[in-house]
């Protein structure tokens, strides 16, 4: 009975052990059970898997799958639950795997309030968190926007506020509660708001307060704007005043724009507007503005006079287009074979151009136009005409001359250079910098007379350059006209010129005399020796004419005697000695001759001694003298006179000398048999007289200096070449004082002809 009893009351108890498990099971959570005396540990099944952890024998076990912080939280409120009884709660995540746990500690009590158990319940909070998080997140996000609009707002130098829908005053900004010496809290509490002026412009819809401004644009459900005069810290303003209704909200928003400074800057515009048309008006310049809508807002008289047009007709502010096909009518405008496309290109500055556009106008009167078209930001654009007709042809001929002057300092072999009255170098050709040996750096800057002169120094010795620099400061601070040389040290003279400018500067001139002066010692020199070679030479026709013809005549003259036979007969061999004595003495006497009158020519001292002479009785006697003498060397010499040539001024004796030696050449150079012709005859106011032979011709090569002193043709005779050959330079001589010509023709094998040119005076 007893064994019965005791069964039935274990299976009581196991089934309410199995019906409290279900019970906690059925718990979203787990928890754990610490007997008071800590000898038992209970928890469900769920617990350790949870925490992840296989079992749990102390509560080491459960702080060893958490932080080590979260253990220490853990551990501590532990405690506190078993010494005092206190609850807690914290939650922790697992390092394991980032999920958030919720630990809660609680007592558990017997029927008869004995402390049985200390229990800890876990549950897993991760998707509860995570969204607690973000709510929190959130909720911070919009406590930071709403501060960072606070203080936008309240940096505002403008008044800003909201309304509700019954118009009362919701929020303000700090400019709104400064302007009215309060805070926000107070305007708001007390609904203070701003007086508004009477409006001078009094309409229907005209209000008194801001209030009844927002009621209008909630009604309206459009912004409603008003400006008033007010008077603030005792100082008049313009206050542009808005209320605009809220979309999805029901109130209003309000502002304050302070507009006294535009209406300042308005008023000042206004009169710098006047002051600017009045400025305009007395420019030169022709000019007219046009507003965006492309019509005529204000000209100049300038611009009717400049363009013929009626002031009545310009007052009626027409447009661009209309003033230019009235310009085109009375062709003040330039030719344009499509005026259509001319027209709209202009029309087109109002909406393309960017920037000022500077174009030129030419007219068909000839006139010139200077055109600038400068727009405006706010549309419409500004255009001035300037007739810069002259001021072109000006700036030409100025340009032009300018270049010539630039052209021709840059070419001048003068070293030029200008400075300026504060004796800075203002200007200087290449020639300078180069006759100086200067860089491009030592004369950049303008540098004064007394740092350029330092450039100089190298050029002289010590000794020298006290005086040589005192010299380049004279020529550009003491303002006269200077002239003089200065040596360098490399032996090169130079030449310089100071001439003060009318702009207060002077002008400094420096040119290299080297050689100038070389060449003019040299001359100096040259001329003394020319003189004293002239001595020497009229000492020396002195004596030739004395010494040597004188004995040379006696020699002459024993000879004849000794030919004659005065002293008795003489052999052959005697006879022919005394021939070719008489030959050579005669050949010698015809070359001294032939000296004494180069030389005479060659001094200057020749004088001809003019008189009318007949060319052909000249010639005819010179044919007769010579004829024997050609016909001794078997050549025939032959006389082609054209008839009555008229007779002319000549030094007869002078051209005689002169023919003959031409025939005697021409018998020297002349084979046996050959032919020789005197011919004369007329052109133009001209004589010509030639003398033609057909013996073995002159080379190229000898033409060019057979009128040398002592020069024979190479393919002359043995015979002929015991001349000295001053015959044909004689000829050249006496022929070029008459004012006259020598020219030679000749051809290898086939002879020479000798032409002398001279004039018919």
């Amino acid at each position: 009975m007893f064994f019965n009893k005791s069964r039935r009351k274990i299976e009581e108890l196991e089934t309410e052990r199995a019906r409290l498990q279900a019970f906690l099971d059925a718990f979203p959570g787990a928890w754990c059970g610490f007997l008071n005396n800590g000898a038992e540990i209970v928890y469900s099944r769920t617990f350790t898997k949870i925490l992840g952890c296989e079992k749990v024998h102390s509560l080491g076990d459960i702080q060893s799958v958490l932080s080590m912080a979260d253990a220490a939280a853990l551990e501590n409120a532990y405690v506190r639950l078993k010494e005092s009884g206190r609850g807690f709660s914290i939650s922790a995540k697992l390092p394991s795997d980032g999920r958030m746990l919720m630990f809660t500690g609680s007592q558990g009590k017997d029927d008869k309030e004995q402390l049985r158990f200390h229990t800890i319940w876990v549950s897993d909070i991760t998707t509860h968190g995570t969204q607690l998080e973000n709510v929190k997140n959130e909720l911070e996000q919009v406590k930071y926007n709403f501060r960072r609009l606070q203080a936008a707002t309240d940096a505002l130098s403008v008044p800003v506020w909201l309304r509700r829908k019954d118009g009362s005053l919701d929020w303000c900004n700090k400019f709104y509660a400064d302007g009215l010496k309060s805070t926000p809290a107070d305007i708001i509490a007390g609904q203070a708001e701003y007086t508004l002026s009477p409006d001078k412009n009094k309409t229907e819809n005209s209000v008194k307060t801001i209030r009844q401004m927002a009621e209008q644009a909630l009604a309206k459900n459009e912004t409603q704007t008003t400006e008033r005069h007010v008077i603030v810290s005792g100082a008049r303003k313009l206050w542009q005043i808005s209320e605009t209704a809220l979309e999805n909200f029901e109130g209003t928003i309000g502002s304050i724009t302070d507009k006294s400074r535009e209406e300042e800057l308005l008023a000042e515009a206004k009169r710098g507007t006047t002051a600017y048309q009045e400025l305009l008006e007395h420019l030169q310049a022709a000019v007219s503005i046009f507003d965006a809508n492309q019509q005529l807002e204000f000209y100049n008289s300038n611009f009717a006079k400049l363009w013929g047009l009626e002031e009545q007709w310009l007052n009626s502010k027409p447009k661009l287009g209309d003033i230019l096909e009235k310009l085109r009518e009375t062709r003040r405008l330039p030719e344009q074979a499509d005026f259509r496309s001319y027209k709209q290109n202009i029309l087109g500055w109002f909406t393309s151009l960017l920037k000022p556009h500077e174009d030129m106008m030419y007219l068909p009167s000839g006139s010139t136009y200077r055109m600038l078209v400068i727009p405006h930001p706010l549309g419409g654009m500004m255009m001035t005409f300037e007739d810069v007709t002259s001021r072109l042809e000006l700036e030409s001929s100025l340009k032009t001359m300018t270049a010539v002057q630039e052209e021709t300092l840059d070419n001048l072999a003068e070293g030029v250079a200008v400075y300026g009255g504060d004796g800075r170098l203002r200007l200087h050709n290449p020639a300078f910098a180069r006759l100086w040996k200067l860089h491009p750096e030592d004369i950049a800057d303008s540098p004064h007379i007394t740092q350029l002169v330092e450039k100089f120094r190298r050029f002289f010795t010590d000794l020298e350059w006290r005086d040589a620099r005192d010299l380049f400061l004279a020529q550009v601070l003491n303002r006269s006209d200077k002239t003089g040389y200065i040596e360098r040290e490399d032996e090169v003279v130079i030449a310089y010129a100071a001439l003060p400018l009318p702009d207060g500067g002077i002008m400094v001139t420096h040119r290299d005399v080297t050689d100038t002066v070389r060449v003019e010692n040299a001359l100096r020199e040259r001329t003394q020796a020319l003189e004293e070679a002239e001595k020497l030479k009229l000492d020396f026709l002195a004596n030739v004419s004395y010494q040597l013809r004188t004995p040379l005549n006696t020699i002459i003259g024993f000879n004849e005697i000794l030919d004659n036979e005065f002293f008795g007969a003489l052999n052959e061999k005697q006879k022919e000695y005394t021939k070719g004595t008489h030959e050579a003495g005669h050949r010698l006497l015809h070359l001294i001759n032939d000296i004494l009158d180069l030389s005479t020519i060659e001094a200057g001292m020749l004088t001809l001694e003019k008189s009318l002479v007949d060319p052909e009785i000249l010639l005819k006697s010179l044919a007769g003298l010579t004829q024997e003498w050609a016909r001794s060397k078997q050549v025939e010499l032959h006389l082609d006179v054209v008839a009555d040539l008229p007779a002319f001024m000549a030094d007869e004796r002078r051209l005689k000398q002169t023919i003959v030696n031409l025939i005697q050449n021409a018998i020297n150079y002349t084979p046996e048999h050959g032919n020789i012709t005197l011919g004369a005859h007329k052109e133009s106011e001209t004589l010509i007289i030639s003398v033609q032979d057909t013996g073995k011709g002159i080379p190229e090569e000898d033409l060019s200096r057979i009128f040398s002193p002592f020069q024979k043709g190479s393919n002359a005779s043995d015979k002929a070449r015991g001349g000295a050959g001053l015959g044909l330079t004689l000829v050249k001589n006496i022929i070029e004082l008459h004012n006259g010509s020598v020219s030679v023709e000749s051809t290898l094998g086939t002879g020479t002809k000798v032409t002398l040119v001279l004039p018919l005076e």
